[in-house]
């Protein structure tokens, strides 16, 4: 699909026909409306904690590595290129992978115990399942697929509630409206999508970009979409989700001179801090779209292929790039800075934060994942196991564990703990 065309009108739900199978909560936010009951949304304070035991190391394993993990789960048949933790039961997992299937299964003995090892198998993708997301309240699993679907799964029974179709192009990254019942996905068609789940209607298309829709995000209040263009478009878009209407369009000097490759939108939602293919990161100010910053650091022409703003610390950024760095940014000044480079023998290909503490975890060309502090860019952990490259991670809602999904067709969970185990399963 060009992204002038738009999608058939039949069978599409615009926001105000919505009405009656959305939480009152999102379409607010989606119409643009103050919920009088919300609370502001800003960065976490800068919790004070223990020193954190040092072990590990930031350096890469060899031949004869062990393996860290507490679980390993080896159902699928090629690379596993995405993973999800569910936000509501502390041992629910979700796998996707080049064999165009996702599986739901739980870790640790004592669910291995109560279910013999019992796996949901989602079958119904004809290529990699690329992307998974829980919603909200962990009752549906979405998965994105380069086949230009989006699948919206029962969690409980591994059924499939809907298919998502209207992308002509594979699904770059699927996302869920932060309170739940509304889906956004980017696809290479150069568009990116928002449907209702429960019904399957498409609510709006956001068709402008003249590269493949690579990342994106709603915005944490709920009341923006943003988005990001590959190779040939490499700008940053904001949109009004009730109208579809671009509000907002950064592209060109000062902004990036390769196509992005990731986002994210910081926690009040006023700025985005993005990577491309130019191995510069920039922060963008979503209000009246000026590069507040870029972040030279990485080497010239490295792909950055994660970026973060810090939950736990005030005017922090992270970077991750193919040359290796994870680079900490301080934003509190007039020009930002460099406060800690955390160096990995090869490539960083994810980053994931803890929920509660100033932890990043990484995933690199490696195989190992490690865990960095925040605060003074030590390595906390380093996680062998992995043969090769960690396509994916995710944290626990607790942010004891964390699971990786690899390359070698394999996903692994690994501890926080030394020695630890999973606890019983229960709900958050």
């Amino acid at each position: 699909m060009s992204s002038s065309e738009q999608p058939e009108g039949e069978g599409e739900a615009f926001i105000g026909q919505a009405e009656g199978q959305l939480d009152g909560d999102v379409l607010a936010d989606l119409q643009g409306q103050q919920n009088p009951d919300e609370e502001d949304m800003s960065d976490g304070e800068a919790g004070e904690e223990d020193e954190d035991e040092e072990a590990g190391s930031a350096g890469g394993g060899d031949d004869e590595m062990e393996d860290d993990s507490i679980h390993l789960f080896e159902g699928h048949t090629s690379g596993v290129y995405s993973v999800a933790w569910s936000p509501r039961q502390a041992d629910l997992v979700a796998t996707g992978g080049a064999d165009d299937r996702a599986y739901i299964w739980r870790v640790g003995q004592e669910a291995f115990e109560a279910t013999g090892g019992a796996v949901l198998e989602l079958s119904g993708h004809t290529d990699t399942v690329s992307s998974l997301a829980f919603s909200a309240d962990g009752t549906y699993l979405a998965s994105g697929g380069m086949d230009g679907r989006v699948k919206v799964w029962e969690v409980a029974s591994g059924r499939c509630a809907q298919t998502l179709e209207g992308p002509g192009d594979a699904v770059e990254w699927v996302q869920w409206h932060p309170k739940g019942g509304v889906l956004l996905a980017g696809a290479a068609d150069f568009t990116a999508w928002m449907w209702l789940a429960a019904t399957g209607a498409c609510m709006q298309v956001f068709s402008g970009h003249s590269g493949p829709v690579t990342c994106g995000s709603f915005t944490p209040d709920g009341k923006g979409v943003v988005t990001g263009g590959g190779e040939g478009d490499a700008s940053l878009r904001l949109w009004n989700p009730k109208t579809g209407e671009c509000t907002l369009t950064v592209q060109g000097h000062p902004y990036h001179t390769g196509g992005l490759t990731c986002l994210d939108v910081h926690p009040d939602s006023t700025a985005v801090v993005s990577g491309s293919e130019d191995g510069v990161p920039k922060v963008v100010n979503l209000g009246n779209g000026r590069v507040v910053a870029s972040l030279a650091g990485h080497q010239e022409d490295s792909s950055v292929e994660a970026v973060a703003f810090s939950r736990h610390l005030q005017h922090v950024a992270m970077s991750g790039g193919m040359d290796g760095q994870l680079l900490l940014w301080d934003l509190n000044a007039a020009v930002a800075s460099t406060r800690a480079t955390c160096q990995h023998p090869e490539g960083v290909t994810r980053l994931a934060q803890h929920p509660s503490q100033p932890l990043i975890f990484t995933g690199c060309l490696d195989g190992v994942v490690r865990c960095w502090d925040t605060r003074t860019g030590g390595c906390v952990r380093a996680w062998g196991g992995h043969r090769d490259t960690v396509q994916d991670l995710a944290v626990s809602p607790d942010g004891n564990y964390v699971l990786a999904g690899s390359e070698d067709e394999t996903a692994r969970v690994f501890s926080m703990a030394f020695g630890g185990e999973v606890p019983a399963a229960q709900a958050h």
